[in-house]
């Protein structure tokens, strides 16, 4: 293991809970593992939680462009695609209608998404605002051109990445949690711990053998352009690369690629060309936008999303024979879109884990 910020053993390995409380230790500091702290710390306010992660600033999700929508999950289930995504959407609108909006992120926004051709709704229709089918005039206004034959529109939340991940890390702080940055090579060095949370994306097929696991790689592009002001997406078909145009609040994200299977975190010259040609024939003003950053992450892409609780036998020389692990990773690219739902599961199944004791 190699410590990146300063600790005591107790922390680094977990003490065993202690008279107060239970000691609960987050694996994975990316939006999943930081709202399962958070949800867990509020669920048993005298538990020790500790984010442990190797790199707790500039995860996947701190680079988000944070829009609700369900997106890369393969084969999980829609109604827990809906019941998780639906408890996330009232926790992103209960933060724009609050005072906690601009240090969240947060912002309400109208959702454009047009097709070559017609294509059934989604399962998560039932779950946005204003969900419907565009007419014929929305879609000239969209597409002057009349590429695209058909289209939806509905009300969504855009949380920014950078911004949300901020204000989980102050909640979380507030509420008497804690991060440290340290690399976890096998559960074992996590025995001293009561439960441990695996939300290590990606990272679950070292650490836990899941090599179901496997990356999506995305190429995103982020612009100055102040004048975009909604989302717009189009789409050729299922399972095919769409064009995104999502506002942030001091830039727009244009994408993207999906490279199921790549590992490589190298902008690619093709990729910058190709992302930014397919917006421009959906917005020919960004033509006139300014380039300011790119950026490509790797999304945890797996069958489906994994969330259980597991009896994990510890290897020989451990202090003792096994520990209850809560999985909670894969969530391919809607892990802001899901976090918060996900979370509260997680949550509920360290309390059964902790009644087990």
């Amino acid at each position: 293991m190699h410590a990146r910020a300063a600790s005591s053993a107790a922390a680094a390995g977990g003490g065993g809970g202690s008279s107060e409380g239970p000691s609960i230790c987050v694996v994975g500091a990316g939006v999943i593992g930081m709202t399962s702290a958070l949800r867990i710390k509020q669920a048993l306010p005298a538990a020790s939680v500790t984010v442990v992660a190797e790199q707790l600033e500039d995860t996947t999700s701190h680079c988000a462009g944070g829009l609700w929508k369900p997106y890369t999950l393969g084969d999980t289930p829609p109604e827990l695609v809906n019941r998780w995504g639906r408890d996330t959407l009232q926790h992103y609108l209960g933060l724009y209608q609050s005072p906690e909006a601009p240090a969240a992120g947060a912002v309400l926004t109208s959702a454009y998404q047009l097709f070559r051709q017609p294509v059934p709704n989604p399962e998560w229709a039932q779950v946005v605002p204003h969900f419907r089918q565009m007419s014929e005039a929305e879609r000239r206004v969209l597409d002057p051109e009349g590429s695209h034959s058909h289209g939806w529109f509905y009300t969504t939340v855009i949380t920014e990445g950078r911004l949300y991940m901020g204000w989980l890390a102050q909640q979380l702080a507030a509420a008497g949690g804690q991060r440290l940055a340290r690399r976890v090579a096998a559960v074992e060095e996590l025995a001293g711990h009561d439960v441990v949370v695996n939300c290590t994306g990606l990272g679950a097929k070292a650490l836990f053998g899941d090599d179901s696991c496997y990356p999506v790689r995305g190429h995103v592009l982020r612009v100055r352009a102040p004048w975009v002001r909604h989302y717009t997406n189009s789409e050729n078909g299922p399972g095919e690369e769409s064009t995104y145009i999502i506002p942030n609040s001091e830039t727009v994200v244009l994408g993207g690629t999906l490279g199921p299977g790549d590992w490589d975190t190298t902008p690619r010259e093709a990729d910058r060309r190709r992302i930014f040609e397919r917006a421009c024939a959906v917005l020919p003003s960004l033509r006139s936008a300014e380039l300011v950053a790119e950026w490509v992450g790797l999304r945890p892409g797996r069958p489906s999303v994994r969330l259980e609780l597991e009896e994990v036998q510890l290897k020989g020389g451990s202090s003792k024979p096994s520990l209850p692990v809560v999985h909670n990773y894969g969530h391919g690219g809607a892990g802001l879109t899901l976090a918060w739902g996900c979370a509260g599961d997680a949550a509920q199944l360290v309390q059964q884990a902790l009644a087990r004791r």
